[in-house]
């Protein structure tokens, strides 16, 4: 064999390989729900004239409020044109008001990393929040801090350029526990953002700083004799986040309070992906006594059930909505140089890791809000996946009548404890209060 049929030989040889790859990790078992779950289905619906009739449900003088989960992501979706990705990101844009909870940083300063998992984009990749539509997030999260005090100080100020309300983070405690508001009509709202992690914590109330409810760890003894290592939050914390409340409500019709929850012990990792930790409900009943409205959890990127309390909504965790977080194409190369979970945690690279891990982590739920004469008239739940393969791994969507029926039916189930009651109405769900 000459020289030039060996390269030739090798090269085909390379591409039948790659080929054969590809098709035995599309067709390997176990993998029931998630990205490829129903998207030729998805494709199939007149997505464009279903949205048309839920966005026309609205009266004059309504205003729409939009909320969705875990946003870490580094590159841009909201181009995309494909109708069951399009439309979903059209509900948000309808909106006046659309939420998301910003999972990571927007600066120019690389080299302050911190941390392993890093998720910062430049400045620019501000605009492309504002192109989905997202105009509030929050901050007071455990990557606040991936790019130091300097790193948010910039993210910040990206965001306030940017046209973007931000609430859960300020140039000192105070103002970070304050929050921020905006005006849509006669209804002032309110946003406000806690975080509750226990590897993020403010250090000088004078500096830069996220608005934090501790919950340091205590040892419980059982009656058989048996300890349990329990957050407990500090009364000081919870006093505080009362106290902004307070006066947050003074000030607005809605107030909005966005809770980030990332206790270990309570994830994924201990196969609890959707039980809520017991301290959770008493610091955020006490929110709402003080006068919130809305309650938004985030943190254990999976959904949480939904909660009325006093005639006022509580959603424990919406899930993830753009997670590009263990994409290879997406994201930062440091995280795979320098994270041990990379080399076998990432979704669809192994069959033993598909089932409950990719279900959960890709269900989610889009919460549209209609605001009638100052108060919540309509609770509306819009089924959605983020994509676990492919060229759209982490990006949101839409999903097929089955699925969606699927998401809506489990997100019941998670609910069934607190008595709540969701209504499947043709393809969403909605909340009865």
């Amino acid at each position: 064999m000459n020289l030039r049929k060996f390269i030739f030989s090798k090269k085909l040889g390379r591409v039948t390989l790659t080929l054969l790859a590809v098709l035995l990790w599309g067709l390997s078992p176990g993998f029931t729900r998630g990205g490829n779950d129903g998207s030729p289905a998805a494709k199939k619906i007149n997505w464009n004239q279903r949205v048309d009739k839920l966005l026309k449900v609205s009266q004059e003088g309504d205003i729409i409020l939009t909320a969705v989960g875990d946003m870490i992501y580094n590159e841009e979706i909201s181009h995309f044109t494909e109708p069951h990705y399009k439309n979903l990101y059209r509900i948000i844009r309808d909106a006046r008001l659309s939420y998301g909870n910003l999972e990571m940083s927007l600066n120019e300063k690389p080299e302050l990393q911190r941390s392993t998992y890093l998720f910062r984009m430049g400045r620019d990749f501000a605009w492309e929040i504002v192109k989905l539509g997202i105009n509030m997030v929050s901050l007071a999260n455990n990557h606040a801090f991936d790019y130091g005090t300097e790193g948010l100080k910039e993210c910040m100020r990206i965001l306030r350029t940017s046209g973007i309300t931000y609430a859960g983070a300020g140039m000192n405690l105070a103002r970070a526990r304050a929050g921020s508001s905006e005006r849509v009509q006669k209804t002032r709202f309110a946003l406000l953002s806690f975080d509750s992690s226990p590897w993020v914590r403010w250090t000088n109330p004078n500096e830069p700083s996220i608005a934090t409810v501790r919950a340091p760890r205590i040892l419980l003894e059982k009656e058989d004799g048996t300890t349990e290592a329990m957050p407990a939050p500090l009364w000081g914390d919870v006093k505080a986040m009362e106290d902004a409340i307070i006066l947050a409500k003074r000030n607005a019709d809605i107030v909005i309070v966005a809770f980030h929850f990332h206790w270990a012990s309570w994830s994924m990792a201990d196969g609890i992906p959707n039980k809520v930790p017991p301290h959770q409900t008493p610091v955020i009943h006490r929110a709402i006594d003080a006068g919130a409205d809305i309650i938004i959890g985030a943190g254990p990127h999976v959904l949480r059930g939904i909660e009325i309390y006093k005639g006022k909504p509580i959603f424990y965790s919406l899930g993830n909505f753009v997670y590009h977080w263990k994409t290879p194409e997406k994201i930062p190369p440091i995280i795979w140089e320098r994270s041990d979970e990379t080399s076998s945690g990432v979704i669809g690279s192994d069959p033993s890791l598909r089932g409950l891990d990719v279900r959960e982590v890709c269900d989610s739920v889009l919460v549209r809000f209609t605001i009638r004469d100052k108060k919540i008239h309509r609770i509306e739940l819009i089924p959605a996946i983020t994509d676990d393969r492919g060229p759209h791994m982490g990006d949101p969507r839409l999903v097929n009548d089955k699925r969606g029926k699927e998401i809506i039916d489990y997100l019941q189930e998670l609910s069934k404890p607190y008595g709540t009651k969701i209504l499947y109405k043709e393809w969403y769900g909605v909340v009865e209060k």
